[in-house]
């Protein structure tokens, strides 16, 4: 059931606002810059940006026992995987398929979006998810807190 869930969850939210919207932004407006063949590299950032959500998704239904939205979150703090190294590796995988659509499309629009994006991401950080999550799992998601930074991966 939890993968049903995840699929429905992360189909909806992130087929919306890391999908749909940039793309219906792009789509209609004018490229800034004209970057030619080096538009392809939006490829390996969406190729990654993909395979990190999916990846993580199953991490979470599995290892969690739950779903990644926060209203059904996991009923074990999943702290293996890309979790090791970054504490939202979900919302670093929408980031880099922004990167791709801001490569493909060269619109500034999509880089507004992006950085709206991201804001968005903080403030849903903030003030739900890791509240959620400390209540939830307490000691051990406070140390998870100290030893893996919320965004830029720490690589051993």
């Amino acid at each position: 059931m939890n993968t049903l869930k995840t699929i429905l969850y992360m189909g909806f939210m992130h087929g919306l606002f890391t999908f749909y919207i940039p793309y219906q932004l792009a789509s209609r407006d004018t490229p800034f810059a004209n970057i030619g063949i080096f538009r392809f590299l939006a490829f390996p950032f969406w190729i990654l940006g993909a395979l990190i959500v999916i990846r993580c998704c199953v991490d979470i239904i599995r290892r969690g026992r739950g779903t990644p939205a926060f209203v059904d979150p996991p009923k074990e703090l999943v702290i293996a995987g890309l979790y090791r190294y970054v504490r939202n590796p979900i919302y670093v995988g929408a980031m880099l398929f922004q990167v791709g659509f801001i490569l493909w499309f060269g619109s500034a629009l999509v880089i507004v979006y992006a950085l709206f994006f991201f804001l968005g991401f903080n403030v849903l950080i903030l003030i739900i998810e890791e509240p959620v999550l400390r209540n939830q799992f307490g000691a051990a998601y406070e140390e998870y807190c100290r030893n893996v930074p919320r965004w830029i991966p720490k690589i051993p």
